[in-house]
């Protein structure tokens, strides 16, 4: 799992007034790239640069921010707090890159981990699902679903992901960890078609759980 030691973040609102607001520079649009925070602790989650605040809870889509447009290639940086626990973060995204900042517990503390994406196609009629492991002791995740409980991904290692295209339909999944149900499965609803998705697994304190989200931008 890779330790990233964040910096700073130039949030510019909360996280109620950041669908309204731009946060970063943008730059010209042929060279943006996204990047959103997730918390995958066990605990309410803040990240903080100034008087600016993002917060982030421990259920559902509380847990995640919304992609936000920056700069490919800028330095952004956070202050990130998890009860005591503080952190200082940095992450720098290439153009096109959509990065995951994710933020997880670690004994007492909690550490980041960053997962970037770098998606190769589009098709206006499919769905389009990434699926990411954050838990450092799964060595390898996998992701099953459908009538048939189809293999969709395997062998994802830690601190990555995989995506795929898939057909616009009512989705239920399992996620599966070196052999071991990790969770219980999760039922992805309609998915539509142009729309991006990721399930994600998580450590917890009573176990794994798998989480599953649209990759909001606005």
């Amino acid at each position: 799992m890779k330790k990233i030691i964040l910096a700073g973040l130039g949030l510019a609102c909360t996280l109620a007034a950041a669908a309204d607001n731009p946060l970063y520079e943008t730059g010209p649009s042929q060279d943006s790239s996204f990047v959103r925070f997730l918390n995958a602790s066990d605990d309410k989650a803040s990240v903080i640069n100034g008087t600016a605040k993002v917060a982030l809870g421990v259920q559902g889509d509380a847990r995640v921010s919304r992609f936000y447009p920056v700069k490919a290639g800028a330095k952004l940086a956070a202050n990130v707090q998890v009860g005591a626990a503080k952190l200082m973060v940095e992450v720098v995204a290439k153009p096109g890159e959509f990065v995951t900042v994710a933020i997880v517990s670690k004994g007492a503390g909690i550490e980041a981990v960053v997962v970037k994406d770098t998606p190769t196609d589009f098709n206006a009629s499919r769905s389009s699902v990434a699926f990411m492991s954050l838990d450092a002791s799964c060595d390898a995740a996998s992701l099953s679903g459908g009538a048939k409980n189809t293999m969709i991904f395997e062998a994802v290692k830690p601190a990555t992901l995989q995506r795929r295209l898939v057909n616009p339909v009512s989705l239920e999944v399992q996620a599966n960890c070196d052999g071991k149900d990790a969770g219980k499965g999760v039922n992805l609803g309609q998915l539509q078609a142009g729309e991006r998705y990721s399930v994600i697994v998580m450590p917890g304190k009573k176990g794994r759980q798998t989480f599953f989200v649209r990759d909001s931008t606005s």
